[in-house]
């Protein structure tokens, strides 16, 4: 089966754990199986004219046994939740790691809630199906096997007409197979858009309020609401009717039982003791049978989270060159020319293009200022540099004269390459966190006393250069940023976030329209340190700043 063997990695983790939480679960099937022959012994000894000390055996037998399923219980409820959130956890961490070392575009296709809520959704359905049918199908053969083999010995005849019925419920299945799949894979799809949408209704509560258009967003959510109402009737439609067959396939069965068995304790084949212990054991195999059915449905159902979560995990991964930069003093493009159409390697289709033929040369010790209107292509240029788009291009971006697809960009943007966007991206956590990304509370952290010395140091330069010594000693580096933070201005998460890139201190700094919410006198002190410390850096400015347009020593226009 293949969701089984996609989930190998997850289940091969805690094999031992498995192996012991079915063997107690069989313990259950053992007990189970014990239960009727104990039952019918007992009511042909009272028939006999059994006393009161068999009572008491039969009792304490009973009794025992249930005990004994009863710790198990406990005990496998316990293992189940352990290993299921773990593997869960293991499965949701591989999908969001293996988006993130996506392509852009793939990620820029898909509404980051919808992304989650998938994942999450479908993760968990995988790893619960896959801990499920380990136990259950081992219990389940148990509970079909003896019981049909202690059948055939009470009444071969009898045991064999009651197995067609197993038959029956084979070829209902394969009638239903693809239909349930079908369903239930529009009703995860439309249950994630509706979901996301429905995110979306809080998300830009501001701007909702703002412009007062809930009757617009609510449509909005309406619109998504009815394919996802309409999905979800007809999976219960096909389910019901699957479901409704089981139901009428088993009461068949225990109709023929009755007729049959009733006939043969007339005829004085069977006592009533031996009655009760073969329907008790024909509805054990009858359950098993159901349950190989119901897995049938579920199958179908898993099957859906396991196409989806492997369509994600069959996204190429963003690749990731073996050379690695010490630094950085010069970056050419050449003849570059891209377009957001995803693999679009058709050059003659230039009215798709957001860049075409484009050619420039930025290099350590200056300047750059890079100018052009909405749509000309500015932040789509430096996420082509930045190597965020590194197979959907054509022409050629290198560092040092080094292919960039040669290149390991994602260390190079971890230590040589920053960047703040135009609108501050600032993590729901504390300011000190936005800065470094280290939690005070990682011993690795704790232990560098030095470079934390050296940090505050930087730190405090910083600050005075962009006007925030005020606002650091009045709220301190532990206030948490957050979408409801009202006591931080634009501007302060602007200045947090170019405060990032002058902390990392990499050999390019890019900044996206960096005095858009900044004073006058933080805008000109900003300037007048880039001018200072670029002999050592590659500083590339996207603006309409006159002033700072002033003091780049070149001009890159994407107008042109």
């Amino acid at each position: 089966m293949k969701i089984l063997k996609f989930s190998k990695k997850y289940l091969g983790q805690y094999i031992f754990q498995l192996t012991i939480f079915v063997m107690l679960s069989l313990v259950s099937t053992a007990i189970g199986i014990l239960s009727p022959y104990i039952i019918g012994a007992f009511l042909d000894t009272l028939i006999l004219g059994g006393d009161i000390h068999a009572i008491l055996r039969f009792s304490a037998i009973f009794g025992g046994l249930n005990i004994i399923r009863i710790l198990k219980g406990y005990i496998t409820s316990i293992m189940y939740i352990k290993i299921k959130t773990k593997m869960s956890y293991d499965l949701n961490g591989d999908a969001i790691k293996h988006i993130q070392n996506s392509s852009l575009s793939y990620i820029n296709q898909n509404n980051s809630v919808y992304l989650n809520h998938r994942v999450n959704l479908d993760a968990n359905e995988i790893i619960t199906f896959c801990i499920t049918i380990m136990q259950s199908i081992a219990t389940n053969v148990v509970m079909l096997i003896v019981p049909f083999a202690i059948l055939l010995y009470m009444n071969p005849l009898m045991a064999l007409a009651l197995t067609g019925f197993l038959i029956l419920y084979v070829i209902l299945y394969f009638t239903f197979k693809n239909p349930l799949y079908k369903s239930n894979l529009a009703l995860k799809e439309f249950q994630n858009k509706f979901f996301s949408s429905l995110f979306e209704q809080l998300k830009y509560i501001k701007l909702i309020k703002l412009n007062a258009i809930q009757r617009e967003m609510n449509r909005r959510m309406d619109m998504d609401f009815v394919p996802f109402r309409n999905a979800a009737i007809r999976r219960q439609k096909v389910s019901y009717l699957y479901s409704g067959l089981d139901g009428f396939v088993s009461t068949l069965a225990q109709i023929v039982l009755f007729v049959i068995g009733g006939y043969q304790i007339l005829v004085g084949n069977f006592t009533i003791g031996m009655f009760t212990v073969f329907t008790s054991y024909f509805s054990m195999m009858l359950g098993a049978s159901r349950y190989f059915f119901g897995l049938g449905a579920s199958y179908q159902q898993t099957l859906v989270a396991f196409d989806r979560i492997t369509e994600i995990f069959s996204q190429e991964i963003e690749i990731c060159g073996d050379e690695v930069l010490d630094d950085i003093w010069k970056i050419e493009l050449c003849n570059v020319s891209f377009s957001y159409i995803a693999n679009d390697k058709d050059e003659s289709s230039d009215n798709k293009k957001i860049l075409r033929n484009f050619n420039a040369i930025f290099e350590k010790g200056k300047i750059y200022a890079i100018t052009g209107g909405n749509g000309a292509g500015k932040s789509t240029l430096i996420n082509l540099m930045m190597g965020m788009y590194i197979k959907e291009f054509h022409g050629s971006i290198s560092y040092n004269g080094i292919d960039v697809r040669s290149i390991n960009m994602e260390k190079a943007r971890r230590t040589l390459l920053g960047i703040t966007a135009q609108e501050p991206m600032l993590i729901s956590d504390t300011i000190r966190y936005n800065l470094t990304f280290e939690s005070s509370d990682d011993a690795e952290y704790k232990e560098n006393s030095q470079h934390n010395t050296n940090q505050q140091q930087a730190l405090d330069a910083h600050l005075q250069t962009l006007n925030m010594t005020d606002f650091i000693a009045k709220n301190t580096l532990e206030l948490t940023i957050n979408d409801k933070n009202t006591s931080t201005s634009g501007g302060e998460k602007q200045k947090i976030a170019i405060l990032n890139v002058l902390m990392k201190d990499s050999a390019v700094m890019i900044f996206d329209e960096p005095t858009s919410a900044l004073d006058k006198q933080t805008s000109e002190n900003l300037m007048a340190y880039l001018c200072q410390i670029k002999r050592d850096k590659i500083i590339i400015l996207i603006t309409h700043d006159n002033h700072g347009i002033r003091l780049c020593d070149e001009i890159v226009d994407m107008a042109v």
